[in-house]
């Protein structure tokens, strides 16, 4: 499975590339076209909003879908996605961490990533 100690982790990578993107988050007028993610351990849902350069990591067995925007004069909602495969650099490294040692900016983390039991 993904995430086994040794064995590569595949993960996807996704950007929002609209240069403008209207949300609930920050206008009163809302585009829609979220990314709907379903987290099967919690059986929660969450729905990620477009923003201009707001990037996404996930493993890539993550359920999601996405969502068209709620009006066809909006245009549509451009994103880049990459599929990456991860290869470990010792026998027994543990694929869920992938730090490398390095100190990264705190991430939002969904579902059962965060410890939430639904």
């Amino acid at each position: 499975p993904n995430r086994s100690a040794g064995k590569p982790r595949f993960v996807t990578f996704l950007v929002y590339l609209n240069g403008e993107w209207k949300n609930q988050e920050e206008n009163d007028e809302d585009w829609g076209a979220s990314t709907l993610f379903w987290d099967v351990a919690t059986e929660t849902e969450f729905h990620i909003t477009p923003k201009p350069g707001r990037c996404l990591l996930m493993d890539q067995d993550v359920s999601h879908s996405v969502s068209a925007p709620w009006s066809e004069e909006v245009g549509p909602r451009y994103s880049l996605v990459w599929k990456l495969i991860l290869h470990p650099r010792r026998e027994i490294q543990d694929m869920r961490d992938l730090s490398c040692g390095r100190t990264w900016e705190d991430s939002t983390l969904l579902g059962s990533a965060a410890g939430t039991t639904g």
